[in-house]
């Protein structure tokens, strides 16, 4: 991925917030017959320490799957790709109208090893995403409402695996190498907006460029 200096995030911790918050995920390896893409949840089951540390990302997919069948048997890295909030960016909410319009977005890749996961760490890993994805709803679901068996009985349709992350890379690309108050322009807009991923946006560009002096 093509990153800048200036669009590095602030810190890890900003990366891995990305990752954590925007779950919804493309998983992509090679093939034979070209490249097989699957879009999966991955949620991070070990973020690491620091810098050095590999970070783990935990995923399934349907056993069904063409892309399952190659992650059995890949002998070479793979990439997961997050994408946070993003926004096409007119010119017009520039304050002198003389910047040609571009996007604003965010984006994380993921490359490593799979490690295929037996039932047990399966079974772990699916009441953990279930959990998270549940607690954003009043009264979310819990697997413990319906039969074990209701559970237990889906397994042998899907594959479970880790990703070892062995590099990652990530872009912020929020006006951090535009006039300083055209970026704090932008975030102006995009909270008047008032959408979610608007004013998630808006908040992100404030934060990556607050090291620059206005």
């Amino acid at each position: 991925m093509f990153v800048r200096s200036c669009w590095k995030p602030a810190s890890r911790k900003d990366t891995l917030d990305l990752v954590e918050q925007n779950p919804w995920a493309r998983l992509v390896s090679n093939a034979k017959g070209g490249p097989l893409a699957t879009n999966l949840p991955l949620l991070i089951e070990n973020a690491g320490s620091d810098e050095s540390d590999s970070m783990v990302l935990v995923g399934h997919m349907a056993r069904a799957n063409e892309h399952a069948q190659h992650l059995k048997k890949a002998d070479a890295p793979v990439l997961a790709i997050f994408e946070g909030p993003w926004s096409y960016v007119t010119a017009s909410w520039y304050p002198n109208r003389d910047m040609p319009s571009t996007y604003y977005y965010t984006a994380v890749h993921c490359y490593g090893d799979i490690e295929l996961q037996e039932e047990t760490a399966l079974d772990r890993s699916l009441e953990e995403l279930t959990r998270k994805m549940e607690s954003t709803y009043p009264n979310g679901w819990r697997t413990d409402e319906v039969p074990r068996s209701e559970i237990t009985r889906r397994f042998t349709g899907i594959v479970g695996f880790r990703l070892h992350v062995s590099r990652m890379e990530a872009k912020f690309k929020l006006g951090q190498d535009e006039p300083i108050r055209d970026a704090l322009a932008v975030a102006d807009v995009l909270e008047m907006r008032n959408g979610f991923q608007d004013r998630e946006l808006a908040e992100l560009i404030r934060r990556q460029n607050q090291r620059r002096e206005a």
